[in-house]
């Protein structure tokens, strides 16, 4: 989650040494989009596209259409795929919309304040394919240890059918992030170093690798 283009060059050269499987671009913050092709052409690897409003745990303060307009330029200019929020107007719509152009959708759903109950959970899954995701998105917020168990439970049942990530946020929540993958997700996020998080509970990719090389699961 840079503020230019530039800078996102810079940390894209940089993570690459630590072999990730994909990249999540962050356009909160960035303060002109105007050559995000310059980024889609640094790396062969998967992009996601994601600019997320402050409600949704995110920073971008512009309008909706600003929003949508970065989303849809990205996907254009070759992104992979393209997190749009569960609760976004007419999602059902924009979902096509990026199909048509050749993007995949990640539903998501965000939740910073809880971990919603097993029934709520799938619910939240329901509507998030019944919208049209290749990819559902349940994140939620760990006020216990054990919403982490909750949250790999909801993953080990589902992940087998549905391309579904699920984790919890926060200090708490750091186990279901590390874990997830061995539970069926179809990824997991990782900040580019310490103090570089653009969410609450993200381990450094360096020290993620690290910890799947030991147990032999990277």
């Amino acid at each position: 989650m840079e503020r230019t283009v530039q800078r996102t060059l810079r940390v894209l050269s940089q993570l690459e040494q630590h072999d990730p499987d994909l990249f999540e671009i962050r356009f909160d913050l960035m303060k002109s989009t105007s050559s995000i092709a310059e980024i889609r052409r640094a790396t062969d690897l998967p992009m996601i596209a994601t600019s997320r409003r402050r409600g949704e745990g995110g920073f971008f303060l512009g309008t909706e259409e600003a929003r949508m307009k970065t989303l849809i330029q990205a996907v254009q200019d070759g992104f992979d795929y393209v997190d749009v929020e569960l609760n976004t107007k007419n999602v059902n719509n924009f979902v096509r919309h990026l199909e048509q152009d050749g993007a995949r959708a990640i539903v998501s759903y965000h939740n910073e304040k809880s971990t919603p109950e097993l029934p709520a959970l799938e619910s939240i899954l329901k509507r998030e394919k019944d919208a049209g995701a290749d990819v559902c998105k349940i994140v939620t917020t760990a006020k216990i240890y054990a919403d982490n168990l909750r949250c790999l439970a909801f993953l080990n049942k589902h992940a087998r059918k549905t391309r579904l990530v699920c984790f919890a946020m926060g200090r708490l929540g750091m186990p279901s992030r590390v874990l997830s993958p061995i539970f069926g997700a179809y990824f997991t996020f990782a900040s580019s170093g310490v103090g570089k998080e653009t969410a609450a509970g993200q381990v450094p990719v360096n020290s993620l690798k690290d910890f799947y090389n030991e147990f032999g699961i990277a």
